[in-house]
């Protein structure tokens, strides 16, 4: 588990992942989604974690996974719809 870091820094760490920062945007607000809807998260967590925190952390340790749907005609657009997150195990 990653030491108590600020929302800034973990949102840094996980830029080294995912550098498209419109990405990461979209698959924070995706997996904070399914973690309100009773998704299990793929780290350990705290009580005191928020959603936000968790899913850094998951993309920081390198536990989420994403397909990118767009073609090549999308090429520019990126939306929620053209992002699909992978969190099987």
């Amino acid at each position: 588990m990653l030491e108590q870091a600020s929302y800034d820094e973990l949102f840094e760490r996980a830029t080294d992942q995912v550098q498209n920062r419109f990405l990461m945007s979209i698959l924070l607000a995706k997996r904070v989604n399914q973690l309100r809807n009773g998704a299990e998260p793929l780290v350990e967590t705290k009580k005191t974690d928020t959603k936000e925190e968790v899913v850094f952390r998951e993309i920081i340790e390198g536990k989420l996974e994403w397909t990118d749907n767009r073609n090549e005609s999308d090429e520019v657009s990126l939306d929620e719809n053209s992002i699909e997150l992978n969190t099987e195990d």
